[in-house]
């Protein structure tokens, strides 16, 4: 973690902007290409031998393969995809976003240029077979994937409008997607798309173990988020995404007060939805036990708990209330002194 904050501070500067959006565009491009000059994606693809013969630019282009064929269903994935991730980088920060995904195509080039190098040691029709799929399977679709369980992580009480109507909260969508992972797994027959599916995981595991993100979900940490939560009374609230911007009740939205976005999200990386104007000079000066200056209303985190965490307040909530980044865009406002109440005037 203090070597990652290092590199920030010192390569943070470098960090690609709108990262996600050049992630789908390169992807939309992909698909483009697939249809009116198939040709060319023959040149960009990831062909071991071609990059061991020189042709090296593959080692990046092959971003721009499309793992499935063109249709609705692709376009609205293409949009779900860059919503999720436009939230992860501004959650982590570009810089850490940048991490991330740069990471998983660093281990995928030299992963399948490892497993390269052992199938051709190897002889028989099956070696053959997975030296021929090559193209196929490295693309970005399991980077994809992992980064919608690395939303889930860190937003597992979020709940989406998958395909703009199916509820669904982040964390059973994470689980599906990853025993969906473990059965390609199974299923697939050679060494390539495994090897494809177990890299994309290894970046996902070794991001997270490098920013010390995986004690967040520990069982004792678990176990303690439930504890406040019965103890306060309050429970997860709505989180309206990939949609027009609907929500339940009196729940939040990943859009700024009175903007939200085609797909429910504002296009703010400073945490949209937050607001300091509410702060009293008391807030500033407040003393939790232990020292903590910040504690957020829902999960009683402060940052003594994990120095990444962010706090915020919400513009929507009658009073002063701090929220992690966990639980700024999933909680139920407090109104009246009641989360998900209603507040004076009658009018939720």
């Amino acid at each position: 973690m203090k070597l990652m904050n290092k590199l920030e501070r010192r390569f943070g500067k470098y960090a690609i902007r709108n990262l996600p959006l050049i992630m789908i565009a390169m992807e939309a491009i992909g698909y483009i290409l697939s249809v009116v000059a198939p040709n060319v994606l023959n040149v960009l693809c990831f062909d071991p031998f071609a990059i061991s013969s020189g042709q090296v630019w593959r080692l990046v282009t092959w971003v721009l393969m499309p793992p499935s064929s063109l249709n609705i269903l692709t376009v609205i994935m293409l949009f779900f995809y860059y919503w999720i991730a436009r939230m992860l980088a501004s959650t982590w920060g570009d810089f850490y976003f940048n991490v991330y995904l740069f990471g998983g195509i660093v281990i995928t080039d030299i992963g399948m240029m490892i497993l390269y190098a052992v199938l051709q040691a190897m002889s028989g029709p099956t070696s053959g077979i997975n030296l021929m799929i090559f193209p196929m399977y490295v693309n970005l679709y399991y980077i994809q994937t992992t980064v919608l369980l690395a939303f889930a992580f860190t937003y597992p009480n979020a709940q989406v409008l998958l395909y703009f109507f199916i509820p669904i909260k982040m964390s059973w969508l994470g689980i599906f997607e990853g025993i969906m992972l473990v059965w390609d797994f199974i299923r697939v027959k050679y060494m390539t798309p495994r090897m494809a599916i177990l890299l994309a995981v290894l970046n996902l595991v070794l991001y997270f173990l490098m920013t010390k993100d995986l004690r967040r979900f520990s069982p004792k940490e678990f176990a303690r988020r439930s504890n406040y939560r019965k103890a306060t009374g309050q429970g997860g609230g709505f989180f309206s995404s990939f949609g027009p911007g609907k929500s339940r009740g009196n729940a939040s939205s990943p859009g700024t007060a009175g903007e939200r976005g085609p797909f429910g999200a504002g296009g703010n990386t400073q945490r949209p939805g937050a607001s300091t104007s509410r702060r009293s000079a008391g807030d500033f000066t407040k003393i939790y036990p232990n020292g903590a200056r910040h504690r957020c209303t829902v999960c009683g985190r402060t940052e003594l708990d994990d120095e990444r965490l962010e706090f915020r307040f919400c513009s929507k909530c009658e009073g002063s209330h701090e929220y992690c980044q966990d639980h700024l865009f999933t909680h139920q406002h407090i109104r009246n002194g009641v989360p998900g109440g209603t507040p004076e005037g009658g009018q939720s």
